[in-house]
């Protein structure tokens, strides 16, 4: 039996800040009426004019991609790999879902209306955001989740492959993650994604490589990231393209801090942020259309800087709060789903 690795609390702590940047950017665009409004409370860019949203998505994707690298036990089993995923992604969101259509469609009368009955398989594999995001389709049965949850589920695709190139040796190793920049950054500049998933397979790739380094190379990686930034934006400043700076600045960041963490590592923070590592795809579910429900009520225009953060804390709140009953509630569900399929014991 394969010994379950310790914790690094260093991805802990990544997916917490990565956690923070959604929560407050999707809190922002709404209160700011998609940003056609003053901010009263937070700003949405970072420096380089790298967005706030982007940021957060991209570590997202560099801690999965180390944290799946990390975890994935030797031998390696696509089809095992293929079926955890989709236990760990599914239910909860199938869960969510219907939990939250429940309530749009009998709250709100010709909410899905627009909808074509053959989209809620956009739905049932997870991709309805994502499918509204690349322009498949204009309207759909999308109630909870976002966009970068079909992004992930295409990267789950290749990580096998991925995985295997990180473990054949240092030339595969990296020849392989060369090739992944040069094919994301291909196929993101000519669009053929619609710039929602190749550009994040470096960072994802990069992710993998990053927790199977020596705390030196490591180190050596922060170098190289800070100064591709670097490079990319003396060469086309304002004007280099803003996906491709938002990369190389989320590695940069994602390996300051994991350096830095263990500076960071004291008991309740860690335990924090372990705890918000397990609740963290409960959140990713059900806070965007929390704070969209919370503000129904309030005349944006109207907002005033001290009702922003009583606003801000009320949704901390009930995100919390609901995140917690859908993952108490997820558990249950599988508990009891189990039973009836392998017979209630007596």
């Amino acid at each position: 039996m394969t010994a379950r690795k310790p914790r690094l609390f260093y991805l802990d702590f990544i997916r917490t800040v990565a956690l923070v940047s959604i929560l407050i950017i999707h809190f922002n665009a709404t209160v700011t009426g998609y940003f056609t409004l003053p901010s009263h409370l937070f700003g949405s860019t970072l420096p380089f004019g790298i967005y706030l949203g982007d940021f957060g998505s991209s570590l997202f994707f560099i801690v999965s991609g180390a944290a799946l690298c990390y975890t994935s036990p030797e031998p390696f089993s696509v089809p095992a790999f293929y079926k955890k995923r989709a236990r760990a992604v599914y239910p909860m969101f199938w869960l969510a879902w219907a939990l939250c259509f429940t309530v749009r469609f009998t709250t709100v009368p010709g909410a899905f209306a627009g909808a074509k009955g053959a989209t809620l398989l956009l739905t049932a594999l997870g991709l309805d955001h994502f499918a509204v995001a690349a322009g498949w389709v204009h309207t759909d049965f999308a109630c909870v989740g976002e966009w970068f949850l079909g992004s992930i589920l295409f990267l789950y695709l290749v990580f096998p492959l991925l995985l295997w190139l990180c473990r054949r040796g240092r030339a595969a190793r990296w020849g392989g993650f060369a090739a992944a920049c040069v094919l994301g950054v291909a196929v993101h500049l000519a669009g053929w994604d619609a710039r929602l998933v190749a550009i994040h397979l470096p960072e994802f790739f990069f992710g993998m490589l990053f927790v199977s380094l020596a705390r030196r190379a490591q180190a050596a990686a922060l170098g190289v990231s800070l100064a591709g930034l670097a490079a990319l934006w003396g060469l086309g400043g304002g004007a280099a393209d803003s996906k491709i700076l938002c990369a190389l600045f989320s590695a940069a960041v994602f390996a300051a801090l994991a350096l830095v963490s263990p500076l960071l590592r004291r008991g309740p923070f860690e335990r924090l942020c372990a705890l918000l590592g397990k609740y963290s795809y409960a959140v990713f579910l059900c806070h965007h259309v929390l704070i969209q429900r919370l503000v129904r009520g309030f005349d944006l225009s109207l907002l005033t800087r001290r009702d922003t953060v009583l606003l801000f804390f009320a949704y901390l709140v009930a995100t919390a709060a609901v995140s917690a009953f859908l993952f108490w509630l997820d558990a249950r569900v599988r508990a009891g789903a189990a039973a009836l399929w392998r017979g209630a014991p007596r």
